[in-house]
């Protein structure tokens, strides 16, 4: 049977329909900013898709009349490059500053499929930008040799200028990618890289520039600060001292040893750390050392990933989540904004148990691995997947608790709800035994921790006939409040193959994660298999435990099999982002921070969340008790500011 139901959502409407989903059309009325950005930011620059226009000239983009005010998507870039497919019929605009790490003659490559062109201004002007480089046609990934055209002229350009710029590429079918390299003093023909972008503004500070009564005061705080800091008299008149019209204050410059009656002098840059004097001024860094905070990181480099050069604790910041700092990947050479280059794989965790499915009610044959955000289940009389049985089968689940409180000691309950047996450990010690044949029954015990520490959470489960639940639900016993398992409860990530071993006994947690093994309870020993080999020796053998295969990558990530069809607690939600806020201004999609999910049996009571990426535009929920339940959805920014939810809607699960 299939239901539909259109409800009003201020300007949006949502839509429920079939047995298991509903969807949101739109979210719209995100509160507006509180300003509007007007500066150009280091590192990066924004990309604008334009879908849904067939041919593969550019010609056929500039001519559409969604360009260049209607884009379809955005997205940033750290260089210019993108070498992954999109999709087929769109264009691609970019717009942004490139800035010279030293002054000379420049030459650059463009290649693409479709054809690509790249353009280029004499200074910050738009209006001067004329196309230097261009494929005319499809080229192959990084081939800048195919035409003639595809190379420039030799451009001449200043270090420390920023100089306007745009990437047109078109694609028709098949393959797409653009690449743009550039080479000149003292650098190899390579893609141009984030540390030489700044993104697009409408206008940026530049020498001999009028300022904007924002950067007039922002000027006068920095005289006014350096004056004092100097010792020396402050003078409040206005135009601020600044003989050459560079841009910079002479006082500034006499204390730094640069002359206020040379207006090139704002370009030169003393401690070779990528930053011009200019530059140096407005980031209250000291031009004569490279490293003003002392952190072991270039001034340079910290401006473009977007760090305080003043701030010696942001290097410590771990900037793409692969579990390294800024400073240890500036000094293994690796990229702080890409997790895939890091300098030595290291233990990742994301959200989650990781749940070991067997065939068997005593752990008898494993099946495969993987991760549950949490475990809240109820099959009915069927099974997790179509390799699980719908009886007699088992499950382990294994995660660290990551206590949500900041000090001191608390004490939470786990509280188990399952049909049939079940055993809970933490820190490997049994708090739970009740492996038996039961109806659906709940058990609960407390635990205690300190903040800043982690425990090991175990759960063990078997199915023996007909109805088949497993939930675990976590409390903090002096609030009473339930806690989201995926805010507090971290596993390995399966996709990673650290040298970690909890136990110390010589197999690593990774390995026993993806082959069905305990993480904080003894198994080296043990002998899973018919030719009596232990779990040591067929991990040091690169074998499979249960079956002695041999794996070809002893710690390659386990892959689940595709589940049946989804059972009735299954429920997928799904929506479009949102195009403009209260204001009827524009959001980017890169001002979105997340989408956030509220639910429960209640409309009065929405005591679940869940949290979606700004680019998920889906989300399921699984393991639904049976009965009504009641959703809302609303959109964060990357402000912090919060919509309003959208209206409550319901839905029965069966």
């Amino acid at each position: 049977m299939s239901v539909s139901k259109v409800l009003g959502l201020g300007s949006a409407v949502v839509l429920i329909t079939g047995c298991q989903s509903w969807q949101f059309r739109n979210i719209e009325k995100l509160p507006p900013t509180a300003s509007i950005p007007a500066e150009s930011e280091p590192g990066k620059v924004d990309v604008w898709y334009f879908d849904g226009i067939t041919g593969e000239t550019v010609d056929t983009l500039t001519s559409s009349d969604a360009y260049p005010d209607s884009p379809s998507d955005a997205s940033e870039l750290n260089q210019l490059q993108r070498l992954e497919d999109r999709t087929n019929s769109y264009g691609t605009l970019i717009r942004g500053f490139i800035e010279a790490p030293a002054t000379g003659e420049y030459t650059f490559y463009v290649s693409g499929d479709d054809e690509t062109q790249f353009w280029l201004s004499e200074s910050q002007n738009p209006d001067g930008a004329d196309q230097i480089a261009t494929t005319g046609r499809a080229t192959r990934i990084e081939d800048y040799d195919r035409y003639s055209s595809q190379t420039s002229p030799a451009r001449y350009l200043e270090a420390g200028n920023q100089y306007y710029f745009e990437v047109l590429h078109k694609e028709g079918r098949y393959d797409d990618h653009f690449s743009i390299a550039w080479e000149g003093p003292g650098i190899s023909r390579r893609v141009v890289s984030g540390a030489h972008l700044h993104s697009w503004a409408q206008r940026t500070p530049s020498a001999g520039q009028e300022l904007t009564p924002k950067e007039a005061y922002e000027m006068g705080y920095r005289i006014g600060f350096f004056d004092a800091e100097q010792g020396l008299a402050f003078t409040p008149t206005y135009p601020v001292l600044d003989e050459d019209n560079d841009g910079l204050y002479d006082n500034w410059e006499v204390i730094h040893g640069l002359n206020p009656a040379d207006p090139e002098d704002s370009n030169s840059d003393q401690d070779d750390d990528l930053l011009s004097a200019l530059d140096e001024f407005w980031s209250a860094t000291d031009p004569a050392n490279a490293d003003t905070d002392g952190d072991g990181i270039p001034d340079g480099y910290e401006f473009a990933y977007g760090l305080d050069p003043r701030e010696p604790s942001d290097a410590s910041t771990d900037l793409d989540g692969d579990g390294y700092s800024v400073l240890e990947e500036y000094l293994a050479g690796t990229d702080p904004n890409d997790p895939s280059d890091s300098p030595v794989q290291g233990p990742q965790y994301t959200a989650g148990f990781v749940g070991q499915y067997f065939n068997g009610t005593g752990f008898d044959e494993f099946l495969y691995a993987q991760k549950d955000q949490s475990i809240r289940f109820n099959w009915g009389s069927g099974s997790p997947s179509s390799e699980v049985p719908n009886s007699r089968f088992s499950i382990r689940w294994q995660g660290w608790f990551v206590p949500p409180h900041e000090d001191g000691t608390r004490s939470y309950q786990l509280t188990t709800r399952t049909d049939d047996g079940v055993r809970l450990f933490v820190n490997g010690e049994l708090v739970i035994d009740q492996w038996k044949k039961q109806s659906a029954t709940e058990y609960s015990a407390e635990f205690s921790v300190a903040a800043n520490e982690r425990a090991a959470i175990t759960m063990e489960y078997y199915e023996l006939l007909y109805d088949a639940t497993a939930t675990l639900t976590i409390s903090d016993v002096q609030s009473g409040e339930q806690l989201d398992a995926a805010s507090v409860i971290e596993s390995l990530d399966l996709g990673t193959s650290p040298a970690l071993s909890s136990l110390d006994d010589g197999i690593t947690d990774i390995y026993k994660l993806h082959y069905g093994l305990p993480l904080v309870q003894s198994s080296a020993n043990q002998v899973l298999n018919n030719e009596g080999i232990t779990v040591l020796e067929t991990y040091q053998s690169d074998l499979h435990p249960y079956t002695l295969e041999t794996v070809s990558e002893p710690d390659a990530p386990t892959t689940s099999p595709t589940p049946t069809e989804p059972s009735a607690s299954t429920v997928t939600l799904s929506w479009s982002a949102p195009g403009t806020r209260v204001d009827g201004s524009s959001i980017a999609l890169s001002e979105i921070s997340h989408y956030e999910i509220n639910y429960g049996q209640s409309p009065d009571s929405l005591d679940q969340e869940a949290r979606a990426e700004p680019d998920d535009t889906s989300y399921t929920l699984e393991g639904l008790a049976a009965g009504t339940w009641y959703f809302t959805i609303r959109v964060v920014d990357t402000d912090g500011l919060t919509s309003q939810p959208s209206e409550t809607v319901e839905f029965l699960v069966q």
